[in-house]
Parts: structure tokens; C-alpha cells; sequence
């Protein structure tokens, strides 16, 4: 009677034990599928319709789009067009073998090498421009387009301290 009781015990406990090793095996991956055909400004039915899109690619590697529902954390449906979703190496590189994919990369986090870019990038020194610096080669950012890694707000964040940095200039006409 003893070894009737411990057996679903037992059986529930090797179950979980693999389980966990499935689970472990999992990581993030960014699935990049290159450039949207919608235009500039997509209604929420062409967006909802670059979502389904994605269930379907990757519920077309793993079975069903439930699967890949659960398995799908981020759909990419502005800019560009791709998803977050974890999956196991496998699967990773089923997908990235399939003809609408750009690029599957592991998503990892990065951490930022500099919240002064001024300073980090030498383009100005104690507030004046080197001459012949990449400052004025660029014309001063004329024509450029910058790109922003919004890693979030925190106060606390040593971008908000304002330690260094001179009063506000006579001309700024902004609001913080």
C-alpha cells in the first residue's frame, strides 16, 4: 500500500524534473523578417494582421499558432518587422531556415557605454568644436537621422544627474 501512494509521487516529481530541463533550454530569440508592406500610417487591422502573420510563420515550425501564441512575447509590426519569442536552439534554427527570414539572433541584454554622447564621442571639447572634427564634417547632424536605445526612465539613473553640467543656456526656450 505504501508503494501504491509513492508511485504517482514519484511519477509527478520526474515529470516536473523534465520539465524544468525543457524549460531551461528555451532562450530569447529576435526573429527578424526584414521591411513592412503596409505604408506609413497602418490602421490597428494591418498591425493585429503583421501579428497573425507571425503566429502563423512560427506556428508553421512548432505545430499550431497556440504554440506559437505562447511562445511569442513581442511582435515587431511598425518599424520593422519580426518577433521576440523563446524557443530552443531547434527551433531557432528551423525558423532561420525558412524563406521569409532575415536573421534569428539570440535577444540579449547590452549595457550602454556612455549616457554623456558629447563627451563619449569627442565632439566637443570644454564646449568648443575642434576644427576638422566629425562634428563639422557631418554638418552638425544636417541631414542625419539619429538613432534613440530607449532603455527606459529611472530617476535615479546617473543621465538625470545634472553633476558637470553648466546652468541652462540664455536661449533655451524648452521645458523640463
Amino acid at each position: 500500500m505504501g508503494l501504491s501512494v509513492l508511485t504517482p509521487l514519484l511519477l509527478l516529481v520526474i515529470f516536473s524534473l523534465l520539465q524544468m530541463h525543457t524549460i531551461a533550454n528555451k532562450k530569447s530569440y529576435v526573429v527578424y523578417l526584414g521591411g513592412h508592406s503596409q505604408g506609413q500610417d497602418p490602421s490597428l487591422m494591418d498591425l493585429d494582421g503583421v501579428t497573425n502573420s507571425h503566429y502563423g510563420l512560427l506556428g508553421s515550425i512548432l505545430g499550431s499558432n497556440d504554440k506559437a501564441k505562447e511562445a511569442i512575447f513581442y511582435s515587431y509590426t511598425r518599424h520593422i518587422n519580426g518577433f521576440a519569442a523563446i524557443l530552443n536552439e531547434e527551433e531557432a534554427a528551423l525558423i532561420s531556415k525558412h524563406p521569409n527570414v532575415v536573421s534569428v539572433f539570440l535577444n540579449k541584454g547590452r549595457r550602454l557605454h556612455t549616457t554623456r554622447s558629447w563627451d563619449f564621442l569627442g565632439l566637443e571639447r570644454d564646449g568648443v568644436v575642434p576644427l576638422g572634427s566629425i562634428w563639422q564634417k557631418a554638418r552638425f547632424g544636417e541631414d542625419t537621422i539619429i538613432g534613440n536605445l530607449d532603455t527606459g526612465v529611472w530617476p535615479e539613473s546617473k543621465s538625470f544627474s545634472d553633476e558637470g553640467i553648466g546652468p541652462i543656456p540664455s536661449k533655451w526656450r524648452g521645458i523640463c
